[in-house]
C-alpha cells in the first residue's frame, strides 16, 4: 500500500520531545496509493475551523498534534501530487507508515458506488478515505465528550480538556495539543475533567474507561478494525456508553470501514440533504445503510462530507 519513505535526515530513529513554540524537525516523502485524496478525507479537520485542539486545515495542508509512543508529536501533511504525502514533523518517522494507514486511512477508499447518490457524491469528492482519531481509546473519548451536542461544540469541549493535561505547542500561530492519555484519565480527579465543561457522569465514565483502557481492558484497535460490530457491542458494558457512542468510538477512533453510528442526528440530515428528501427517518437510512456494506463508515463519510462542505461549521 505504502512504497517507501524518503527522509530528509537522519534523525527519525528516535522520538522528539516539544515544548511551546518548537517547530518540526524532520521532512519526509512517502508513497500512498493514487486514487487517495488528502483534502478530501480530512474533512473532520476543516469542519471545526479553529476550535479542534487536535487538528486542522491550514495552508493546504492537515496540522496534526497527537500521541507517539506516548508522547504528544506533531505531523504537518502535505500532498503535492497523486501518490504521494510530504510530512514534516516531530514523530518518530519509522512510526509513518503505521500513522498513514491508521489515521489517514489511505487503503480504504472506495472509487464506485451502485448507489447513484453515492456515486455523485464521489465524483466531486474523489480520493475520500474515512480518517480516523488513531485509535479505540480516542474514539471512545472524543463520542462521550460529543454526546447530545453539535460537532462544532464537541471540539470546544476537546479543546479545554486536552489543555487542561498539556500545554501544547504553537503551530501556523496557534496552540494544538493531544488529547489526554488513558493514564493521564485514569489519573485525574472527575473534578478536573469536569472542568472541561463534560457533565459529571460523563467525567467519572472518562476517567474509569481512561482505567480501563490502561489496564489493557478494553478491545484492542486492530479487532475494532477487523470486526466493528462484535467490538460495539463489547463496549456496551463501558459506562455512559450507549449504541450510539459504542459505534461512534469504532467509527472515528479507528475509521471501520463499515461502522455505521445508528441514530446520529447529524448524519439523518446529511441523509436528507443527500437525497434530497426532509422526510426520511433514522430508521429508513438504517436500513439503506445495509446496501452499502461492507462500506458504510465510507458511505457515512461521504454524506457528512456533502453536507459540511457545502454548509460548514467554520462559518
Amino acid at each position: 500500500m505504502i512504497l517507501q519513505a524518503m527522509y530528509a535526515c537522519d534523525c527519525h530513529n528516535h522520538p522528539v520531545q516539544e515544548h511551546a513554540g518548537s517547530r518540526p524537525p524532520t521532512s519526509r516523502l512517502l508513497a500512498v496509493p493514487k486514487s487517495f485524496s488528502l483534502r478530501n478525507s480530512v474533512g473532520p479537520a476543516v469542519w471545526v475551523g479553529n476550535r479542534s485542539p487536535r487538528h486542522a486545515w491550514i495552508d493546504d495542508a492537515l496540522a496534526w498534534r497527537g500521541r507517539g509512543q506516548e508522547l504528544p508529536v506533531t505531523r504537518i501533511v502535505h500532498q503535492r501530487q497523486p501518490g504521494d504525502v510530504q510530512i514534516a514533523g516531530s514523530a518518530n518517522a519509522d512510526l509513518d507508515e503505521r500513522w498513514v494507514r491508521d489515521v489517514l486511512m489511505v487503503g480504504a477508499t472506495v472509487e464506485s458506488w451502485s448507489d447513484p447518490v453515492l456515486a455523485e457524491i464521489t465524483s466531486r469528492f474523489p480520493g475520500l478515505a474515512p480518517y480516523s482519531d488513531g485509535s479505540l481509546f480516542d474514539g471512545l473519548v472524543t463520542s462521550i465528550v460529543g454526546q447530545s451536542i453539535s460537532v462544532a461544540s464537541a471540539a470546544v469541549t476537546q479543546r479545554r480538556l486536552a489543555f487542561l493535561f498539556d500545554e501544547g505547542v504553537e503551530l501556523h500561530g496557534r496552540l494544538f495539543a493531544p488529547l489526554p492519555s488513558a493514564g493521564m484519565l485514569a489519573e485525574a480527579s472527575v473534578e478536573l475533567i469536569r472542568s472541561s465543561g463534560v457533565t459529571t457522569r460523563r467525567a467519572d465514565a472518562l476517567k474509569r474507561i481512561g482505567r480501563l483502557a490502561a489496564d489493557g481492558e478494553i478491545p484492542s484497535d486492530d479487532e475494532a478494525r477487523r470486526d466493528p460490530e462484535t467490538v460495539e457491542t463489547a463496549l456496551l458494558g463501558l459506562p455512559q456508553v450507549g449504541k450510539w457512542t459504542a459505534a461512534s468510538a469504532v467509527h472515528w477512533g479507528v475509521g471501520a470501514s463499515d461502522s455505521w453510528p445508528p441514530g446520529d442526528v447529524a448524519l439523518l440530515r446529511a441523509a436528507r440533504f443527500s437525497f434530497g428528501d426532509d422526510s426520511l427517518t433514522m430508521q429508513e437510512i438504517d436500513r439503506m445503510a445495509e446496501a452499502w456494506r461492507p462500506n458504510r463508515g465510507v458511505a457515512a463519510r461521504l454524506l457528512w462530507t456533502n453536507l459540511f462542505e457545502a454548509m460548514p461549521y467554520s462559518k
